[in-house]
């Protein structure tokens, strides 16, 4: 798994992303606090994945993890939609229902346009 290293400023640290292959796909795991100061490194991780499936191969981004979502993160996940869509390759959301992610993302209705899993596992399946 890559991660990027904590020597970075102190909001910065509110979030850890690593990415790594699961059989045939890319994860990109989250954890922590995806605003305003963090959603960029959300950005270059996802920006990663997608280079390097380069279209044929599943990326997965796993939020189960994340304590608080900002309207940045949610335009982070629109514009990760549409590159993988622009690249022709799926790009898949875990989210946990208890978690502070889903509310969110129902309340500004992506629950329509994101492909929403419960689970790593699930979104690895379809």
């Amino acid at each position: 798994m890559v991660q990027w290293s904590c020597d970075e400023p102190a909001g910065e640290q509110l979030v850890n992303i690593g990415l790594r292959r699961v059989n045939e796909a890319l994860v990109v795991s989250v954890t922590g606090e995806l605003d305003m100061l963090t959603t960029p490194r959300l950005r270059a991780a996802v920006a990663e994945a997608l280079d390097e499936a380069g279209g044929s191969t599943l990326v997965v981004v796993d939020l189960t993890e994340v304590t608080f979502l900002g309207s940045p993160g949610l335009a982070a996940l629109v514009d990760a939609v549409s590159k993988a869509r622009q690249r022709g390759g799926p790009l898949r959301i875990v989210v946990d229902n208890t978690r502070p992610v889903v509310r969110p993302i129902e309340l500004t209705g992506l629950d329509d346009v994101l492909a929403l899993y419960d689970t790593v596992d699930e979104a690895l399946a379809h």
